[in-house]
């Protein structure tokens, strides 16, 4: 059997705790000093050594700002200077911000999810493509966007494929359309709903992508009785539900056993250019989505060997067409 498949598939503002806890006893301390030992009674020489550190420190704090430092990091330097011009005259000291306030210019900064649909909302405005080399997946998604591929759609997982991805769909549909016919294979096309039966039968063949099916449970939508909308009619119930295709094979098969009657019927090939779909939970257009346009072409041969060429020889023209 052969497929081939084309997939769309910090500001600083005193609410470190901290820096808070330093700024309190910086203010008890200060209030000590106003209350026990005022400027009035520091002797000379006490007056000159505080003002000498006030000096040092201030170099100390500049030093640190040219190198950079975040406030953060400043913040225990700072609180250590308040504390020595607050010992020398307490009144040169402004007294510490509400809670209050802290908390209202903590709100107005923007939040994480309202800076990422900034972005976005810049990058969807913008023809700036990313270098391939500086982010491969950016410069990816920047191709789609600006050549206006496809886009995103209201269905979670599927996009829209524009005109200008379409036609370049069509261009590798018609391709290895005629590499196929030339094969001897012959288009045909198969229900999209799959009685969930014929995959039971299935088993280890739908293993592989069984979480990933959509299910049709009912037929019918009707009212709700409480008038919230549509829900699905529980009187319309299937009591077979039905798979959207993630493959078409056993549906194939099923017809094959139909359309073969003795060997004088092989090699029978059949070609299916469709849309199928598998519940993908991270999505990639063009790459990996959950609703994708491919082919898938199932043959049926009187012996194994000629199985095997038949898929070599096919494979070589995928890669052939995949070069060129």
């Amino acid at each position: 059997v052969q497929s081939g498949r084309m997939s769309s598939r910090t500001m600083f503002d005193g609410s470190s705790s901290s820096s808070a806890s330093r700024y309190s006893r910086m203010t008890r301390f200060m209030s000590q000093t106003t209350d026990e030992s005022p400027a009035t009674t520091l002797s000379d020489e006490r007056k000159a050594e505080l003002e000498s550190k006030i000096k040092d420190k201030g170099d100390v704090i500049r030093k640190m700002k040219d190198e950079g430092l975040s406030k953060d990091e400043l913040a225990p330097h700072v609180a250590e200077l308040l504390a020595l011009k607050a010992e020398l005259d307490p009144s040169s000291v402004p007294p510490p911000k509400k809670k209050k306030k802290q908390q209202q210019q903590k709100q107005k900064q923007p939040t994480a999810k309202a800076s990422k649909q900034k972005q976005q909302t810049e990058d969807a405005e913008s023809d700036y493509i990313t270098p391939r080399a500086e982010n491969y997946s950016k410069w990816y998604n920047d191709i789609i966007r600006v050549c206006s591929l496809a886009e995103t759609s209201p269905v979670r997982g599927c996009m829209v494929i524009k005109p200008w991805g379409m036609s370049l769909w069509d261009r590798v549909r018609n391709d290895l359309d005629a590499r196929i016919q030339d094969h001897g294979a012959e288009n045909a096309y198969f229900p999209l709903l799959i009685p969930k039966s014929f995959l039971s039968k299935e088993a280890e063949h739908v293993d592989g992508f069984a979480k990933e099916c959509a299910v049709v449970t009912h037929h019918r939508l009707t009212a709700d009785p409480e008038g919230k909308g549509l829900i699905a009619d529980p009187d319309a119930e299937l009591e077979d539900p039905l798979i959207i295709r993630p493959t078409s094979e056993t549906m194939i098969w099923n017809m094959f056993k139909k359309w073969i009657v003795s060997h004088r019927d092989l090699p029978l090939k059949v070609n299916q250019w469709a849309n199928v779909m598998r519940w993908e939970m991270r999505t990639r257009p063009f790459l990996r989505t959950s609703e994708f346009l491919w082919q898938e072409g199932h043959t049926a041969h009187a012996t194994a060997e000629g199985a095997i060429q038949d898929s070599k020889d096919m494979l070589d023209q995928y890669a052939d067409m995949c070069e060129k």
